[in-house]
């Protein structure tokens, strides 16, 4: 379970995020939504416990969050192969089964349509939609008790993109982890979320089910996103 509780959050004396109450059980899949510079990111940042909250509580309840990184080329060193940037999260990664993550990882490259070859290779010589697979993949071998995903498909193409989401539901499927997916992209976030958080400059507007989506009690700014899907 992950709780913020009257979370605030300024740069430079100027508000970010305001008074953000939140709770979010550890098998639940999220999409938090909302136009670029709502807070979403940097909300994701603070459940990282990359930025501290100016104002306000986090508590994680001893839940292991990781995320998957938007820009793939940015996550991987360029001038070391696949293989041993695959290895550097079990090294680094407390209470884990070494044995056990390196079985997952096989296991999963089979999923994702992965050869072996490809642990061989530098980044650069990977195509766009395998390298994603890859940085997707360093995470989710760990099994991370809530996983937070920041645009991770905003640079892939249809094809790519619907892969990627079959990844995702793979990975809910067998280990009923949670997963926050947080995207501008309402139409992306409905094929594979139960539950979304609205976001607007910088305030949590609209928390709902699924199945409320159309419904006529939601906020004005979630019905105006609801009018571009």
């Amino acid at each position: 379970m992950l709780s913020l509780t009257d979370v605030s959050f300024s740069y430079k004396h100027e508000p970010i995020l305001k008074n953000i109450h939140l709770s979010i059980q550890s098998d639940e899949v999220i999409g938090i939504v909302g136009e670029s510079g709502s807070g979403k990111t940097t909300l994701a940042k603070m459940m990282l416990g990359l930025l501290q909250p100016t104002h306000g509580d986090i508590t994680t309840h001893n839940e292991r969050i990781l995320p998957i990184f938007q820009h793939a080329i940015d996550s991987f060193n360029p001038k070391v192969k696949i293989k041993t940037s695959m290895e550097e999260p079990i090294k680094y990664q407390r209470n884990i089964d070494s044995k056990k993550v390196r079985q997952r990882l096989s296991d999963l490259m089979i999923y994702m349509q992965l050869d072996e070859k490809l642990m061989s290779r530098l980044p650069e010589e990977l195509s766009g939609g395998q390298l994603q697979r890859f940085n997707a993949l360093r995470t989710l071998m760990l099994e991370p008790d809530i996983l937070i995903c920041d645009e991770m498909t905003a640079s892939l193409d249809v094809i790519a993109e619907r892969r990627m989401i079959e990844i995702l539901e793979h990975y809910h499927k067998t280990t009923q982890k949670g997963m926050i997916l947080i995207s501008h992209d309402l139409a992306f976030l409905n094929q594979i979320v139960n539950r979304f958080i609205v976001m607007k400059n910088g305030v949590i507007v609209d928390d709902f089910d699924k199945k409320d989506l159309f419904n006529d009690t939601r906020h004005e700014y979630t019905k105006k996103l609801l009018s571009i899907y």
